[in-house]
């Protein structure tokens, strides 16, 4: 069995109450989210040697590649998990297709759409 490391980057004040942020959150706009969870793949391109990645708020189910087959395999075949970053060899043993594209060398995925407007979002 191999190991596994995850690696959580929280903003500041940009988390509903998180403890280790221990100041009031912001509510943003959509486009603001947008524009964060953007910056946050570009930090995402600049790393390596990892397995899955997704910007999100509690994406761990969406980075285990184990719960991932196990349980969201139609939404993998489908393409419709937006935002899932996956290794090259990763999509190969998960027998992916084509919606998933290049991401930087290395690695495929479903490009991130953005947020919406809703309830937990200042618009």
């Amino acid at each position: 069995m191999g190991s596994s490391l995850e690696l959580s980057v929280l903003p500041v004040a940009v988390g509903w109450g998180v403890s280790l942020d221990g100041r009031a959150h912001l509510r943003l706009t959509a486009a603001e989210l947008t524009e964060l969870g953007h910056q946050l793949y570009g930090l995402l391109a600049t790393f390596d040697n990892y397995v899955a990645a997704c910007v999100g708020w509690d994406p761990e189910w969406r980075v285990d590649p184990v719960e991932l087959e196990a349980e969201w395999s139609v939404e993998l075949s489908e393409g419709s998990l937006h935002g899932l970053v996956l290794s090259e060899r990763l999509h190969r043993d998960l027998g992916l297709g084509d919606e998933y594209v290049p991401f930087r060398p290395g690695y495929r995925w479903v490009p991130y759409r953005g947020e919406n407007p809703g309830e937990l979002i200042a618009d």
